[in-house]
């Protein structure tokens, strides 16, 4: 996590949340409190609003917005919208991190909430999925470079053709033929 966000002040945020805000689920609520009383619990908790690909997660809505009420996202397994199942989870591995998404009116200009977010970093990724980002990054610069090498053989192309070459032309042309068809086999 970028920032540790107190056990204290995670369940004086919680604490205010339930105050001012109601929840479209009374089991999600219950869940809430249950979380407040637990600080091993709290101190494994992280407020976030990117969650994706993180391992476990928890989102919960007010009846102020147009969200789905609950869900539970656990690794590798399907979504689920069982508050109960979210519960025993949390029971049965009270060390694992927990990630908890908040939907409600006005969440974005929340001082409240701000001071409970927490980012999320590539670090807490799934090792597969950092693995496929790395794949995908090397990709990507492996394209960005062979378009520059054509670019270059274009350019040698196009210079010989300017200044009327025929040598220089074919044996620029000869070598934007090898490295494509480089590419191709």
């Amino acid at each position: 996590m970028g920032s540790t966000v107190p056990v204290a002040e995670k369940k004086h945020f919680l604490r205010w949340f339930l105050a001012n805000y109601q929840l479209q689920s009374r089991e999600a609520e219950m869940l809430l409190r249950y979380i407040m009383t637990r600080e091993n619990v709290l101190r494994r908790l992280h407020f976030v609003e990117n969650f994706r690909q993180l391992p476990r997660v928890i989102v919960v809505s007010t009846t102020c917005v147009p969200v789905a009420p609950f869900r539970y996202y656990r690794r590798n397994k399907p979504v689920s919208t069982d508050v109960e199942q979210a519960f025993l989870d949390l029971y049965q591995h009270p060390d694992e991190d927990i990630y908890i998404g908040l939907f409600f009116k006005d969440r974005a200009t929340c001082p409240a909430y701000a001071s409970v977010l927490e980012e999320t970093t590539p670090q807490e990724l799934e090792p597969a999925v950092r693995e496929m980002i790395t794949l995908q990054a090397e990709w990507v610069i492996e394209q960005a470079l062979r378009q520059y090498q054509r670019n270059q053989l274009m350019a040698a192309v196009d210079e010989a053709l300017d200044k009327g070459d025929r040598q220089a032309f074919l044996e620029a042309s000869r070598r934007l033929i090898e490295f494509d068809s480089s590419l191709t086999s």
